[in-house]
């Protein structure tokens, strides 16, 4: 009957104290970063210009959407850990602590299988990459080096991934560094019709898939958390994109 009783009191205590242990947290992939779901406003409803008359209606509109728990890498593939998980680097700038380049799409997607993880939707992307934030930038409407390498303090040349300050939910190279693949294909007009919840591009082929973030190369006119280009688009964002993956935990274990 002590027994009993030191069990139930044992119990008692846990429930009191927030329940058992979750055993999603026991079962995270290693180093990623557990990401809460939720709702936001994707895109922008803010003119800006790529280039002379060619406005950013692919940003546009600013629409609703809500997507799952998931986990996302803290930081973009490194050179060395691509390396140690494909056999070879296709990075041109080599450096093992530099983020991996001139990574293609099905090598980007092949990278994250082969650690039992998947490439990001493009909705997930910008909901971590926002980290709650509805500015041009995660940390606020004016771009700040201390976040992000790019044009104006890259040097032209790659830096280690991780060494600028992260977002507030923990994620580096966000913005800058190199473009990130996503799984979605590219469409202008999916912002029109996207659905709201766990929204994942066009159901069939429409362009090439969507890269993410910017990249050390790009100025601040190319670099904000709306931005979005099909990938192989032109030789630069083709050369500068890396690979950042994503995980979605078990069903019923939110």
């Amino acid at each position: 009957m002590k027994l009993f009783r030191i069990m139930f009191l044992s119990i008692c205590c846990w429930a009191l104290l927030g329940g058992w242990p979750d055993a999603e947290a026991e079962n995270a992939p290693p180093g990623m970063v557990r990401v809460k779901g939720g709702c936001f406003m994707m895109g922008t409803d803010k003119v800006f210009y790529y280039e002379v008359g060619r406005k950013n209606d692919r940003e546009r509109p600013v629409h609703k959407v809500c997507v799952d728990d998931f986990y996302l890498d803290p930081v973009e593939a490194s050179q060395k850990n691509y390396e140690n998980a494909m056999s070879h680097n296709p990075s041109i700038l080599i450096g093992e602590d530099f983020p991996a380049d001139h990574v293609t799409f099905d090598a980007a997607a092949e990278y994250c299988s082969r650690l039992g993880r998947r490439l990001p939707t493009e909705a997930e992307w910008e909901y971590a990459a926002r980290a709650g934030s509805r500015d041009l930038y995660p940390w606020g409407d004016k771009i700040d080096g201390d976040y992000l390498w790019y044009d104006a303090n890259s040097v032209r040349a790659p830096h280690p991934v991780g060494t600028k300050k992260p977002n507030a939910w923990g994620l580096y190279d966000m913005m800058g560094s190199v473009w990130e693949w996503t799984s979605d294909w590219f469409s202008e007009s999916y912002y029109k019709e996207s659905p709201v919840h766990n929204p994942r591009g066009p159901d069939k082929r429409v362009s090439y898939r969507i890269i993410r973030g910017g990249s050390w190369v790009d100025d601040d006119s190319r670099i904000r958390v709306s931005i979005r280009f099909p990938g192989l688009a032109d030789a630069t964002e083709h050369f500068l994109v890396g690979v950042r993956c994503a995980y979605s935990p078990p069903a019923g274990k939110k």
